[in-house]
């Protein structure tokens, strides 16, 4: 199995983070996060995994409460490309969410 991990940098306060991990073409597990500087620390922001076997998405609030949405028709192939596809083009949309406490 390959196991890959990197962090690409979005601006100086914010970055996407991703673990995965395949065989042969086939992602066994995967984790994209978005990461945010706030409070002089890194935080995660909003997650997309693969644990529980079934790919979401956990919108995490500063009091480290999370709220789940369940991609249950996706495999870990599409859900992959659909969590870093969604992080990529919403990630100021995630931030606010955070900053503003909803």
């Amino acid at each position: 199995m390959g196991r890959k991990e990197y962090i690409r940098r979005l601006t100086d306060e914010d970055r996407i983070r991703c673990e995965i991990l395949t065989e042969k073409g086939k992602v066994f597990e995967f984790l994209v996060q978005y990461e945010a500087f706030i409070y002089n620390k890194w935080v995660a922001v909003a997650r997309y995994d693969t644990r529980h076997d079934h790919v979401h998405l956990d919108l995490i609030s500063q009091d480290g409460t999370t709220k789940k949405k369940w991609f249950y028709h996706m495999d870990f192939n599409e859900g992959l490309y659909y969590a870093y596809e969604d992080i990529e083009n919403n990630w100021k949309r995630y931030r606010e969410r955070y900053l503003s406490g909803r």
